[in-house]
């Protein structure tokens, strides 16, 4: 029977993932950073090494695939295994075991989740179930892990024994998985009882990993990528005004509301705008609205920020040419749309991935570079701190900007380059 080369590929893919699935899945983690990074993060690298490796990795795949009926399998299961065996030896020499806790820090977590929260924690571990036993996650053990998320009872042997690959291979979990994984893997575990020593192992990396990013936090490295955005970049109001009105460019009138949202105003983060309704009326206070239920609201040409770090309601006037942008958008919408503030293309409300990768994306049609929403605040926190020693702002301008960010403003000079 002949079978074209997509399915030819699949039938690859499958049995590479039976026969070796950690370094194939690795390769292919690989190929899908190097394109992320040249699509949206526009790093400098050594293109023609990239090149090929990409074409090596094609290139072995299609000979695997044209050779795969004249291989001996056992042959080939002999060879994967002394191959994974030398790896596994070469990762375990990169990789530090840290000492173990004595002592758990906290008894067990009961503290109530939100619902977004639970989402996340049960997406990390299903990651990591996954990846090391090779299926999903069933109904019946989800049910008990959203049980648990909730602090409601839950099958306690069922969770020991769904759990219990966890003892035998923490080391290549921490390994394997990316940091925000083992995060929430973390986390989740504080709200189960007899996983103590778990905690116990995993916490020192938790620690370690947070200090590492506080280090390179501190020590921000302006390389030629930075450079290149912090030149094409300007706040400047008149030059924002030009971008707006080229016509080469070329804006629809919903990338001109989020491009200005992060330039014509002291830019937040993208969540604020995500979680932003449109009123008819004047908003009222949410003070006694749990947090994770309270919204943002724009009326007549003021933003009302509820979701804020202190807590604290804030509202600003917004300026004229950003207040009439968000009046078109709202004008050109129907009656049924959502009455979020930003909508997709199908007018729907946006998921905060799509989100942050719209934005990277209007931002390279301006400037032919992708900024992320983070990016951007930490350009704008430079700008204030340039000004401020050009000295066109002073110290006290630039802290009632900072909290217009719902920045400190020692948080926002920690920000900056």
């Amino acid at each position: 029977m002949v079978i074209n080369k997509n399915e030819s590929q699949k039938l690859y893919y499958q049995r590479q993932i039976a026969n070796n699935r950690d370094e194939f899945l690795k390769k292919r983690r690989e190929i899908n950073a190097r394109y992320y990074k040249k699509t949206f993060k526009n790093e400098e690298i050594n293109k023609e090494k990239e090149i090929n490796k990409d074409e090596d990795v094609n290139k072995q795949e299609e000979k695997d695939v044209n050779k795969d009926d004249e291989i001996n399998k056992d042959e080939d299961v002999n060879k994967q295994e002394k191959i994974n065996k030398d790896e596994d030896v070469n990762k375990q020499e990169d990789f530090i075991i840290l000492n173990d806790l004595k002592k758990r820090l906290n008894p067990i977590n009961k503290s109530i989740l939100k619902e977004q929260t639970k989402h996340l924690y049960y997406k990390s571990f299903h990651n990591i179930y996954k990846h090391f036993k090779n299926k999903d996650i069933d109904y019946i053990l989800k049910e008990e892990i959203y049980n648990i998320l909730s602090n409601n009872k839950y099958n306690f042997l069922l969770i020991n024994k769904e759990l219990d690959f966890l003892k035998y291979h923490l080391f290549d979990i921490i390994k394997f998985s990316n940091k925000g994984d083992i995060r929430n893997l973390y986390s989740f575990l504080t709200r189960i009882k007899s996983f103590s020593n778990i905690i116990k192992q995993l916490y020192p990396y938790i620690d370690q990993n947070q200090k590492e990013y506080e280090i390179k936090r501190k020590n921000k490295i302006i390389d030629i990528n930075i450079q290149k955005k912090i030149q094409n970049l300007s706040f400047n109001k008149n030059d924002i005004l030009i971008i707006l009105n080229d016509t080469n460019i070329n804006l629809t009138i919903r990338e001109k509301l989020i491009f200005t949202l992060f330039t014509l105003f002291p830019t937040r983060r993208a969540i604020d705008y995500n979680r932003m309704l449109i009123s008819k009326e004047k908003p009222k206070t949410e003070y006694n609205i749990k947090l994770e239920n309270r919204n943002n609201y724009y009326y007549n040409g003021t933003f009302y920020f509820n979701i804020t770090k202190n807590k604290q309601i804030q509202y600003y006037k917004i300026i004229e040419e950003l207040k009439e942008i968000i009046e078109k958008e709202i004008n050109e919408r129907n009656d049924i749309d959502d009455n979020h503030l930003l909508l997709n293309n199908k007018n729907k409300h946006y998921k905060s991935n799509e989100l942050s990768f719209t934005i990277m994306k209007i931002y390279k049609k301006i400037y032919g570079i992708a900024i992320s929403a983070v990016e951007i605040r930490r350009l704008y926190s430079t700008y204030l701190k340039n000004q401020v020693i050009k000295k066109e702002l002073t110290n006290e301008e630039h802290k009632k900007i900072a909290e217009m960010m719902n920045h400190s403003y020692e948080e926002n000079q920690k920000y900056s380059y």
